[in-house]
């Protein structure tokens, strides 16, 4: 099978690999669209010659190839995606079904691997079924929305509050439609490109806000402060801002991961406990049981047309040409929100 390989930061090629075979409690995945996360841009960039061994990618779907012994509820042609995480099932987290704590896990396309190439095995019991109608291409989005839900649905009631939402890739824009198919009332939407506020409107943001131009912080305090704050970007001023717009009580949802360290001044400390804010830490996106109500839900929501993935994708590439797309992501020349790869089919 056709596969990709790092060779070495910011370069691939397409190699030929054996195709996986499937042990006990095991499927094989023929790959039709698979997407290029954040999470893979910097492991394609770090100079770490372990990614040079490891086909990466984790946000897919595809079609049942092959099953192992002991799979019983699935068959080749069905439509899936999987839960990338191969959680241990036996630490005091994972007992608790708190997956995503796991100490002994791996994970598809970082520790085993993944999904850029035209086959990827999985544990059966990750498999995610999409049913007959549903669109595969959106069925890549499935992983990415169940990152918004992770924390989202922790959140209870929204009717009628105010959220702000902060950096606009394809998590944020894709929480704008959590949060506006569960009842905000406001939905303030910030970036610094003018495009994905302008998508983020389309999407169901009430007002978007460009931190290039304008004070987010202006902004929500004339509207009394945000319920919630939904902190995507990893931007470390927007992570101080999110402290700043929050109303007393409010919660901070901290998504997006820094690069750098961060410094808080006291008066940031003293807003934290004046205000009571409910600073929430996201990692990852499981609960009980495996692999979670965000899986389900994600499923539900782009099949009642809750969320529209469609304006999301901006490139799509065959596997061949894998590496146009990631001169897209490093070149930044031009706007890209998600880039999809088509392991299995050609793109003319």
């Amino acid at each position: 099978m056709k596969a990709v390989l790092r060779r070495g930061p910011k370069k691939v090629s397409v190699v030929e690999r054996d195709m996986p075979e499937p042990g006990g409690g095991e499927v094989v995945v023929k790959v039709a669209y698979t997407g290029i996360c954040g999470s893979d841009t910097h492991r394609f960039i770090e100079d770490n010659s372990k990614w040079d061994k490891l086909v990466l990618g984790h946000e897919f779907s595809g079609t049942i190839h092959s099953i192992g012994a002991d799979v019983s509820d699935l068959a080749p042609g069905d439509k899936v995606t999987a839960a990338p995480l191969v959680p241990c099932h036996e630490c005091e987290f994972c007992a608790r079904g708190e997956f995503s704590l796991c100490e002994g896990y791996t994970f598809v396309g970082s520790r085993i691997d993944g999904s850029f190439a035209e086959y990827v095995k999985v544990p059966a019991s990750n498999i995610v079924l999409l049913g007959v109608g549903f669109p595969l291409e959106k069925g890549a989005f499935i992983e990415p929305v169940t990152v918004c839900l992770h924390p989202i649905l922790r959140l209870g009631n929204l009717l009628g509050k105010t959220v702000a939402v902060t950096g606009l890739g394809a998590i944020g824009l894709l929480a704008v439609q959590i949060f506006k198919a569960m009842g905000a009332k406001n939905i303030i939407a910030s970036d610094i490109v003018a495009e994905k506020l302008s998508l983020a409107l389309e999407m169901g943001a009430t007002r978007a806000v460009n931190v290039a131009v304008e004070s987010l912080e202006d902004v929500l305090n004339s509207m009394k402060g945000a319920d919630v704050v939904f902190e995507s970007s990893g931007s470390n001023p927007a992570k101080i801002s999110a402290v700043k717009i929050a109303k007393g009580r409010g919660t901070v949802l901290l998504v997006g991961t820094s690069p750098r360290d961060i410094t808080f001044e006291a008066s940031l400390f003293e807003r934290i406990t004046r205000k009571e804010l409910n600073i929430v830490g996201s990692w990852m996106n499981y609960s009980a049981p495996w692999p979670g109500s965000e899986w389900e839900t994600a499923v539900w929501m782009i099949k009642e047309g809750l969320i529209n993935t469609d304006p999301l994708t901006t490139h799509r590439y065959g596997i061949e040409d894998f590496q146009k797309g990631l001169d897209v992501i490093f070149g930044g020349k031009e706007l890209f929100i998600k880039i999809i790869v088509t392991p299995s089919q050609e793109i003319s």
